[in-house]
Parts: C-alpha cells; structure tokens; sequence
C-alpha cells in the first residue's frame, strides 16, 4: 500500500516553506493593486456543470477534468475563472449598477498535452470589468495589469496587443472551414510562416498568400499597424487595426509606453471578440498571463453585457519575481523568537504574550 499512495499524479504540485510564502505575498501585492481600482474580490466554485466551460476553451483547447456527481450530473473542475465570473454577474448581480469591476484569485485545472513547465493545476489572480464596451474600459484594464507588475518590482515587461477581428477578417474573406481556421490559428500560434502559407495556399493567389504568412512576423509599435493596413483591405480586419492605433495612442499620451502590438497572435479561448493581449517579461519565453474583451458571453446567461478582462498565472509570477531577486523584498524570512522551558504554563504565557504583541515564536 505504501509506495503507491507516495505516488504524486502528473502535473500536480506541492508548495511549501518561502516559496509558498512569496507566493502569498504576490497574491496580496497583485489584489491589493486591483483593489486600489475599486475592483471588488468575488469567491468561485471549485466546479461547476461541464457544459458551463466548454463554449470557451475552443477546438484543440485543454480539456476540462470531468467526474459525474451522485444525481449523475457531469461536473468539471474550474479550467478558467472568467466564464464563472460572467454567470455570477448575470445570475446573482443583477441589481448591481454597471459597470462592475470584480476580481479573483484561486486554483484552475486543466489537461494540456505535456510540455516542460506546464502544471494541470495552476493557480490564476485577475480581474473583469464588465457593463461597457467603451474605450477607457479597455484602456483601465491595460494599465492596472501594468502597475501590478510594477508593483511586484518587475522591470522591462511587455503588454502585447492582438485584436479577434483582425485574423477574423482574414478568414472571413477567405471563406476558411472551421477545421482549416482553427489550422490557420495554430500556425500563427507556432510562428510558422512556411505553415501559414500552406494553410492557405488555393485559397489566394501565391503573391497574397505570401503576403498573410507575413503575419508571422508582425510584431513591434505603431509600424507594424501600417504595416497591417497596407495587407488587408477587407473592413473588419481594417477597423480591428484601427482600434488598436486608438488603444496604443492614447496609452503613450497617458505616459504608458510598455505596449507593443502582434498582429499574427491568437487569442486563448473562444469567447473572445475583440482587443486581446498577453504579458512577456525578459527571459521568459511564455505569456505570464493574458486577457481581452470578451462581448458576447454573458448573452449565453441571458444578460448581454460587453466586459474586458485578463488573468496572470500566479505560479510563474512568483517564479519570475524570485529570479529577478525580488523574494527577500516581498516576502522576507520571518525570524521567530525560541521559546523552551520545563513549567508549560510559563512557557505558553509567554509564547501568548508575545503573539499579542505580533511576534513571531518557535516552541521547543
């Protein structure tokens, strides 16, 4: 019985000691910036009706962990927390004045192909502003990602921008199948031009096609948007580019200059409608987190609500803030007091006196 029960299931973690405490102390930095916004902090289930997440995660997405409960219900762990957050807002707040800032922290779980560095569960903090569909909304969500970075004493991060409508338009013109769009979409994920371009070949002539492989390679400030508007020229494709121009524009007027923008990215799940975007910092190759606007997904609730929101993947965060030597900052080791003694009620008198005053204390 012994060895099997030692056993500990692929893509779970165990988390202790100061590693567990930075990670407590990022999660409280992060909320705390979110709060300073007036977003207000809403607890989740843990699980929910299977069918709840599957509009989201996509074709070829993760996959959910499923169990049936005892009425023979199939339930799901948690794989995202925004789909829940939706539901929440259209079922039970719907009293509430708009627009509503809610955020979140806690535990997702999903079933990735295996790839070195990815967990089945990971823990999320984040946030949803949710009742307009109006620039400032966007634009707030953006910056307060940003000032919870900085907070975190992190240095040289990337906000990056994509926009649905962009590849959306592309494939609208092109009059893609669902199968060779969610190709398509695969392609521009892995940076693949040469695969891009095979996706597409038959569908444009050959100088066209070589045109929209380039989207590969589209990344970078303002240029890349004129470079993007002299490529399409069907209308969604041409305002989603446009949008973007307003996004990036008046962010740098408000002083805020870590923006860049990728037009060949793709968002991570299929809710989303519009402005997406993802956050790099030096040395790390994957996103840290990620977010956008998702307009149409409170409609499956019967509440149609446009919102924006993102999430950072609180495991990586404290990863990159420890590398970056920022543990001993946020979470210092906390010296605790030795207490010992034979006559137990001295020693426990003691021990009581000194936690009324906050310190820290070790028995034995």
């Amino acid at each position: 019985m012994g060895a099997p029960l030692a056993r500990v299931p692929a893509g779970v973690q165990y988390v202790f000691g100061d590693e567990a405490r930075l990670r407590r102390a990022v999660e409280r930095r992060v909320l705390d910036v979110f709060d300073g916004w007036s977003y207000e902090e809403v607890l989740l289930p843990t699980f929910d009706y299977a069918e709840l997440f599957e509009g989201g995660l996509g074709q070829g997405r993760a996959r959910t962990y499923r169990f049936t409960d005892h009425q023979g219900e199939l339930l799901a762990l948690r794989p995202e927390l925004t789909t829940l957050v939706a539901r929440t807002v259209a079922t039970r707040l719907v009293d509430e004045p708009l627009p509503l800032r809610l955020a979140y922290s806690g535990e997702v779980f999903r079933f990735d192909p295996p790839r070195r560095g990815r967990h089945a569960e990971f823990h999320q903090v984040g946030l949803e502003h949710l009742g307009t569909n109006r620039l400032e909304a966007d634009l707030e969500v953006l910056l307060v990602c940003a000032e919870a970075l900085r907070a975190l004493g992190l240095a040289g991060f990337r906000l990056v921008l994509g926009h649905v409508g962009f590849l959306g338009g592309i494939v609208e013109s092109l009059g893609l199948t669902p199968d060779a769009r969610e190709d398509l979409r695969q392609h521009l994920d892995r940076r693949d031009p040469d695969a891009v371009a095979e996706a597409l070949a038959g569908r444009a002539d050959p100088e066209r096609v070589a045109e929209l492989a380039r989207l590969t390679t589209l990344t970078g400030g303002a240029e890349v948007l004129d470079a993007a508007l002299a490529l399409v020229n069907n209308p969604a494709s041409r305002a989603a580019a446009q949008e973007l121009q307003r996004v990036l524009d008046t962010a740098r007027a408000a002083g805020h200059d870590a923006l860049e923008v990728d037009l060949g990215g793709v968002a991570g799940f299929d809710y989303y409608t519009g402005m997406t975007f993802q956050v790099f910092v030096p040395g790390v190759a994957s996103a840290l987190g990620g977010g956008g606007r998702y307009d149409r997904l409170m409609s499956q609730f019967g509440r149609d609500l446009p919102a924006v929101g993102f999430s950072l993947c609180l495991d990586w965060l404290a990863d990159v803030v420890a590398r970056a030597g920022g543990a001993a900052r946020l979470a210092p080791a906390p010296a605790a007091e030795a207490l010992a003694g034979e006559d137990l009620p001295a020693l426990f008198r003691r021990a009581a006196a000194l936690r009324a005053e906050g310190r820290r204390v070790r028995l034995g």
